[in-house]
């Protein structure tokens, strides 16, 4: 990880390149062709005009990386460096306004320059005590309209230069303003530790170009030093905020698919224990009607050992359902071993269910088709009363199990989607995944589970799955009928 975050040093300088070459080409034009120093003067403010505007732009998008990001203390430097860069445009603007003014007005900005240091000095100082911010563009935009006006009333009252002696103790405490702002941005250990070098090396640019373009020093070479300076924060300060912005909204879309990841793993989870629930409930509810048989002594001796092997079976496979054990590999299921188990539990219930007997196997896990099974006739008995029917045939490789009730049916607006999990009627009692998850268990052994297109009365869900192959080595037999 401190790998990574040392390469970000370098990472982004396309960015500032960019940057740089916005505002280093009217440098490298100035000190190319401007031959007087009024031209150099004129030419640094128009370049400190480019570099405000795009120290403001970086800002918006430090703004914009807060927004992404949201660090209570990163708003007062958002702030602070609204204030910073909105002093920079609107003194260079306004300084090709007035530059008839001459030194006495570029002397009196500095007063200006020494309020907005005082001004960002403090916002940086509230986000070192930890004071929650405000919204950093709202608060920056209010105080940088504020000096704005301060700067017009200064350049409309202000008439002769300062003392020399005021001059040069306001350049100082700007120089050292800036020096306390970038120190206490060093310590702002929420941001990167690239981030904040770069942003303390534009702050102290920043107090360069002030304390260069004062006036006190009149000549090409201020005037160059300003420029220069304020190219080189304009850089620093828009390379490292588009970084910033690109690497929070690659993080926030990392966050967002190992978020999307959890989701889908807990709603799996969660659609695994509701479906565990659903078959658990319906084969306990089985097992407590047969158990309260038993113990009914007019329950003939052949009834006693049904129950007694149904009870047993069920026990068996409700003990791996919930220990989630593998299901058993697929190999030939007897549908008539099957169904009688299922059916002894139905009819301990009070449910009436027709079926004949056939000898039809299938290929599939045991446990799998009796899921199955269990939830279709269980959905008979819940929608369509107490009378079902159940229907085995046998086509070429195909075994098909219908399941059919007297219900009210399944509405046609509903039958596109009654297969989905979740999914039930408005009168249905049901939880809507039985259904969903039986389908599942038969494609799972390469069979379906289908609605059956019906014009009569009820619904009839029918599963087809491969039919065993068998033979007299591994004939699977009805435990009701030995061998």
């Amino acid at each position: 990880m401190r790998q990574l975050t040392n390469h970000k040093v370098f990472d982004g300088w396309q960015e500032g390149l960019l940057a740089a070459a916005l505002t280093g080409v009217p440098v490298a034009v100035l000190l190319a062709t401007v031959p007087s120093s009024r031209g150099a003067a004129t030419a640094a403010l128009v370049i400190g005009m480019v570099a405000g505007a795009l120290l403001l732009t970086a800002t918006l998008v430090f703004y914009l990386h807060w927004l992404t990001v949201p660090r209570p203390h990163h708003g007062w430097v958002a702030c602070a460096m609204v204030v910073l860069a909105s002093q920079v445009l609107v003194s260079s603007g306004l300084g090709l306004t007035e530059a008839d003014r001459g030194i006495a007005a570029l002397q009196w900005v500095s007063a200006v320059d020494l309020v907005v240091t005082g001004a960002a000095l403090a916002l940086v100082i509230l986000s070192a005590r930890g004071v929650p911010a405000p919204d950093p563009l709202l608060m920056g935009v209010v105080l940088g309209v504020a000096l704005t006006a301060l700067q017009v009333a200064e350049l409309a009252t202000s008439v002769s230069p300062p003392p020399t002696l005021l001059t040069v103790s306001m350049l100082v405490t700007i120089a050292a303003g800036h020096l306390a702002i970038a120190s206490l941005v060093w310590r702002e250990d929420e941001l990167p530790r690239w981030a904040r070098g770069r942003l303390v090396v534009t702050i102290c640019l920043i107090g360069v170009a002030h304390v260069a373009r004062s006036g006190l020093v009149d000549n090409r070479v201020t005037d160059l030093a300003t420029a220069l300076a304020l190219t080189g924060a304009a850089a620093l300060w828009t390379s490292a905020t588009i970084v910033m912005l690109r690497e929070a909204l690659a993080d926030q879309r990392e966050r967002s698919a190992g978020l999307e990841g959890s989701l889908l793993e807990i709603e799996s989870s969660w659609r695994g224990s509701r479906e565990q629930l659903h078959e658990i409930r319906s084969t306990i509810a089985g097992a407590a009607s047969a158990s309260r048989l038993l113990g009914d002594h007019n329950v003939e001796a052949a009834t006693h050992a049904r129950l007694e092997r149904a009870i047993r079976t069920e026990l068996d496979r409700l003990e791996r359902l919930i220990n989630q054990q593998p299901p058993a590999e697929p190999g030939p299921v007897d549908l008539d071993t099957t169904l009688d188990v299922l059916l002894t539990f139905h009819e301990a219930q009070g449910r009436s269910i027709s079926w004949e007997p056939t000898g039809a196997t299938v290929e599939a896990s045991p446990d799998d088709v009796a899921e199955a099974l269990n939830i279709l006739i269980d959905n008979a008995a819940i929608h369509g009363g107490t009378s079902s029917s159940i229907a085995v045939t046998h086509a070429d490789s195909t075994v098909e199990i219908s399941v059919s009730d007297e219900g009210p049916g399944v509405p046609t607006e509903a039958r596109h989607k009654i297969f989905d999990w979740g999914v039930r009627g408005n009168s249905s009692r049901g939880q809507g995944i039985g259904l969903n998850l039986a389908r599942r268990l038969m494609s799972s052994h390469g069979g379906s589970l289908t609605l059956a297109d019906s014009t009569t009365r009820g619904s009839s869900f029918v599963i087809r799955l491969p039919a065993a192959r068998t033979s007299k080595e591994n004939h699977v037999h009805d435990f009701r009928h030995p061998a």
